[in-house]
């Protein structure tokens, strides 16, 4: 092949990659919106059978009566209340035009406070549409998600949210969290480090122990002949230093 057929064809390949690339996030955005849609709609119709609609795809998020609890608390609010827990992968919160809480409401029509959360509880919105009565529904929601750690069920999330919004310091809360108490991962890790530092000091321990008890020996040892030799010197050193002065004294006497 030629050098300048071939330098044609290489260039034609990095300029499909580049339009490519570019074309990708532009053609995505429609699927993304066509899935989103969707989404509502069978969202919209489960909420028209059932104001409070309940994955089935998160057993172990959720306890077993998830949906009765969850009845029992937005019924305080006396006001309309949809509910629904679900994933909120493309919830919306970039474009909040795009909301699921806005796209069920255009599809049920109906005024209410509209509550989308993640079965885990950490992610998630509530709005309010309409009625006579307001409630303090962002304040409420944003206070929840402060006070509680981010791995809280959905059903202790709406709970909160709801104990918030009635109690008249939806904003003060808001602003002035309680301390965030641990999640659940957070206490399980502190477990772990708690148990190791306990292993460590009981390992050291019986480190220390068992280098003493073979030490003992050893520093006897030592200090016995540390013994013998001074008695094998002393009383030589004593006939020596004797010896040495009678010479002295000898050599004296007979000047």
């Amino acid at each position: 092949m030629r050098p300048a057929r071939l330098l044609v064809l290489v260039l034609c390949g990095v300029l499909t990659c580049l339009f490519a690339g570019r074309a990708g996030p532009a053609a995505a955005a429609p699927l993304e919106r066509a899935g989103q849609l969707s989404r509502a709609d069978h969202l919209a119709a489960a909420l028209r059978r059932d104001p409070v609609y309940v994955t089935d795809h998160a057993p172990r998020s959720l306890p077993p009566d998830a949906a009765a609890r969850i009845r029992a608390s937005v019924a305080r609010l006396g006001v309309p209340a949809y509910v629904a827990v679900t994933p909120t992968l493309g919830l919306g919160e970039e474009n909040r035009a795009d909301a699921l809480t806005v796209l069920l409401r255009d599809r049920l029509g109906k005024d209410g406070v509209y509550v989308v959360v993640d079965p885990s509880g950490g992610h998630g919105e509530a709005r309010q549409f309409g009625g006579s009565r307001r409630l303090p529904v962002d304040d409420a929601w944003w206070a929840a998600k402060f006070e509680l750690p981010y791995d809280v069920s959905a059903v202790d999330m709406i709970g909160r949210f709801v104990d918030i919004a009635l109690s008249g310091q939806a904003r003060e809360r808001r602003d002035h969290p309680r301390p965030r108490p641990k999640s659940a991962t957070r206490k399980a890790l502190d477990a772990d480090d708690k148990a190791d530092r306990r292993a460590d000091r009981v390992e050291m321990a019986a480190f220390g122990g068992g280098a003493a008890l073979t030490g003992l020996p050893l520093l006897g040892l030592l200090v016995a002949r540390r013994v013998r030799r001074a008695n094998r010197s002393g009383p030589s050193r004593g006939r020596r230093t004797g010896e040495s002065k009678g010479t002295r004294g000898g050599g004296r006497g007979r000047k």
